[in-house]
């Protein structure tokens, strides 16, 4: 059991890391989350005082999404970009079973933590499959 303690330790350990780094990387993002595919807060960036809300809905999000891509044959979904007045956010897959999600303010570059977002979802996904 100490094994498996440790392994999970070193995972959200490491899950911190990769958030750590986007967040510097990008100091405009207002926070960040590693969520399941249950809609389940894994992990934050930059604690937010509704960050299990926001991963449920995020969660819920990539569900209808990855429908409608289904229907019109759009292939697999790639990101999910929700623009509003005054925040913005972003949805990657990072793995089978899990995604970032990231909330941004509406003025902020997309690109740019779109791109920043890809390498971090990419070192979860390696993570976790």
């Amino acid at each position: 059991m100490t094994a498996n303690k440790d392994q999970s330790k070193d995972s959200s350990q490491l899950l911190k890391e990769i958030l750590n780094e986007l967040t510097f990387r990008n100091p405009n993002i207002l926070s960040a989350l590693v969520v399941s595919d249950d809609g389940l807060n894994v992990a934050s960036g930059i604690p937010h005082d509704e960050d299990d809300v926001i991963a449920l809905t995020a969660s819920d999000l990539v569900d209808m999404a990855t429908d409608f891509s289904k229907r019109f044959d759009q292939g697999n979904l790639a990101r999910i970009v929700l623009e509003g007045e005054k925040r913005t956010t972003i949805v990657v897959n990072a793995g089978t079973r899990t995604i970032l999600a990231v909330l941004i303010p509406a003025e902020a570059k997309v690109g740019l933590v779109a791109l920043s977002m890809r390498k971090a979802a990419d070192q979860i996904a390696s993570m976790f499959g």
